[in-house]
């Protein structure tokens, strides 16, 4: 079900623009895109100290992915006063219209208030930046659309379970180390047997309460230390167990079944990890993101980089390059070489995203609630 919220003016736009972008956005551009007089979302950029004319043409061309868009609001978010950022809005206003978008207004919200770039008439400093709090709209927001908050990195878990899952790494890696695979009498244990049917337990762990993730959760970080295991997982939780079959083993009936749908799943991996491919489930992302967080909150900083960059994965896959980038950057300041948060930062340093973030979804699940629109009136 679509909540459309109508915005009588400006500052109720302004007020809409975190529930668009996912979060509460600082020093940022956001260009809110239009279908006729209604969004289409929202795309959001750090905002450049300099090159303006560069940042315009990046930022435009990826704009323009964005199918059924014909117009555009874009709006300059700063923690300085307005007048060090307005060339910028006007380069940005003037590149929109030669790129054939209606720009239907040109906002800025900045420490001292906010504006409009076609308005002579904004006092000194802008309009009071109580008028953007105060906005009927704020309470018409549904609660599941919501800005989060991004904290720098995810926030610890209370000691006692923090020291439950150190515990139980510590015995998993004991009976690793005990472990002769070459041994029949040689037994693993029930916990790491759990592993050998790897996407059967990863699946299950999409279901898992509290308690599950108390008794398992400690296997699951351990097994996804590995970067086989790791982007297995993670491209199995973003669409289904039959993927995650299909790398897993050629050998069972259900890998054989997989592959003929997967002629070579490790490639295909490889294009979905690029955001090339069909566009992934965005339920099942939301739940292995929740689990994940879990996970983290309970794990020594030197567990953490693997599941924060399967955090940072999973978020980018959904269009949220922001929280994405703010997972990896928590990964890089506990491991600087980590060899997939290298990647991922190299990948997505120019403002890379998914192909599939530019196509409209064909349909809305049954529990799915569409993206909040703003009409205005």
């Amino acid at each position: 079900m679509t909540t459309v919220i109508r915005a009588a003016g400006a500052a109720d736009l302004l007020a809409m623009i975190p529930a668009l972008v996912g979060f509460e956005p600082r020093n940022s551009v956001v260009l809110v895109a239009f279908r006729g007089n209604r969004t289409r979302g929202a795309m959001r950029f750090d905002l450049p100290a300099s090159g303006f004319t560069r940042f315009a043409t990046t930022t435009i061309g990826m704009f323009c992915k964005i199918g059924g868009v014909d117009g555009v609001v874009p709006v300059i978010r700063t923690d300085e006063p307005f007048e060090e950022r307005s060339d910028l809005l006007g380069t940005l206003v003037r590149r929109l219209e030669q790129s054939g978008f209606r720009v239907l207004g040109a906002l800025w919200h900045s420490s001292t208030g906010w504006g409009s770039y076609f308005d002579p008439e904004v006092p000194e400093g802008g309009h009071p930046l109580a008028d953007i709090a105060s906005s009927p709209v704020v309470s018409q927001i549904p609660a599941d659309a919501r800005p989060m908050e991004l904290p720098e990195r995810v926030p610890d878990a209370d000691e006692a379970s923090r020291g439950r899952m150190r515990d139980q790494l510590a015995l998993l890696r004991q009976r690793l180390e005990r472990w002769d695979e070459s041994d029949p009498d040689s037994d693993p244990g029930a916990d790491l047997s759990r592993l050998e049917d790897l996407p059967f337990f990863a699946e299950g762990a999409l279901e898992w309460d509290d308690s599950a993730v108390d008794s398992h959760g400690a296997l699951l970080l351990f097994a996804i230390q590995g970067p086989p295991v790791r982007d297995l997982v993670m491209l199995q939780w973003a669409y289904e167990q039959e993927f995650g079959d299909a790398m897993w083993s050629a050998d069972t009936c259900m890998g054989v079944e997989a592959r003929k749908r997967h002629a070579d799943p490790h490639v295909e991996a490889a294009e979905r990890m690029m955001g090339r491919g069909p566009r992934p489930d965005p339920e099942r992302i939301e739940r292995a993101i929740a689990l994940l967080r879990t996970l983290v909150s309970r794990a020594d900083d030197a567990e953490r980089p693997a599941p924060l960059c399967m955090l940072a994965w999973l978020n980018w896959a959904l269009g949220r390059a922001s929280v994405a980038a703010r997972h990896l950057e928590e990964a890089l300041a506990i491991d600087p070489e980590y060899g997939m948060a290298e990647l991922l930062d190299t990948m997505w340093s120019n403002g890379m995203l998914p192909e599939w973030a530019f196509i409209p979804p064909t349909q809305t699940s049954p529990t799915q609630t569409s993206p909040t629109q703003t009409s205005p009136t």
